[in-house]
């Protein structure tokens, strides 16, 4: 019998600079490599991290970071437990949220396991009404497809690890991601178990980006720390214009 523990880690900025200043409690994925995750030594790593650690630290407010099952991370924003995560507003996340703009946009192309008898019609596909077509892969908790995707056929992994495994063993036709995301979660599992390889790199990407996703910093309209969105979009656009953000990028992409 396996047991599962979540994992839950808490890392606060604190120093004298910030002196009494509550935290902004900011929960997300564990599981979203390379944007968030836990690494080999259990610390917060990835693009968010390093992004809201280098804005958060500009805006001189102390910041702690709580990484859980994503489905867990967003039912503490609804009970008021955390103030913000980062995430694709929906019509659904903004009737509690308020998004910041954009930390980063990616483009969503379908990948297909290139086994699959009907990979020449998949990479074809350029909007979302072509996907009725096929056996959709997604994961519990993102809440994008949740919205968009109801009246698909849709196959529910129960994480986003799980997703990219149930397409590289070609049990459904579609994984609907960001080609970043994916390219550096096949490396990576390759790179802990190389036998995996075979079947992960049988995992194709499509021709077209089928609608481009802004992730932003949604903040809980109940925050106390809601009317700091105007500094963190200034403080934002201040390690983009400086340089910072996009070393904080290619360290990843690279």
């Amino acid at each position: 019998m396996k047991f599962f523990i979540p994992l839950i880690l808490l890392l606060s900025i604190a120093g004298s600079a910030y002196g009494k200043k509550q935290p902004f409690i900011w929960v997300d994925d564990q599981d979203y490599e390379p944007y968030i995750y836990f690494n080999s030594n259990m610390q917060v790593a990835g693009i968010f991290h390093e992004i809201m650690t280098a804005v958060f630290a500009k805006m001189d407010i102390p910041l702690s970071y709580q990484l859980y099952p994503w489905s867990r991370a967003q039912k503490l924003i609804t009970i008021g437990r955390a103030d913000g995560m980062i995430t694709i507003p929906t019509k659904e996340r903004l009737a509690y949220l308020v998004a910041s703009d954009p930390i980063i946009q990616v483009g969503m192309k379908v990948h297909y396991n290139k086994s699959n008898t009907k990979r020449a019609n998949i990479a074809k596909v350029s909007s979302l009404k072509e996907l009725h077509s096929f056996v959709l892969i997604d994961y519990q908790g993102d809440g994008w497809a949740e919205s968009n995707l109801r009246d698909y056929n849709v196959m529910w992994a129960p994480n986003y690890t799980s997703a990219v495994m149930m397409i590289a063993a070609n049990r459904g036709d579609i994984f609907l991601d960001d080609p970043i995301s994916i390219k550096y979660h096949i490396k990576k599992q390759i790179e802990l178990n190389s036998v995996l390889g075979d079947k992960l790199l049988l995992i194709e990407q499509g021709e077209h980006v089928i609608f481009s996703a802004p992730h932003c910093l949604m903040i809980s309209k109940e925050s106390t720390y809601l009317s700091i969105l105007k500094e963190f979009n200034a403080a934002l656009q201040a390690i983009k214009d400086n340089g910072e953000y996009d070393k904080i990028i290619s360290k990843y992409i690279n």
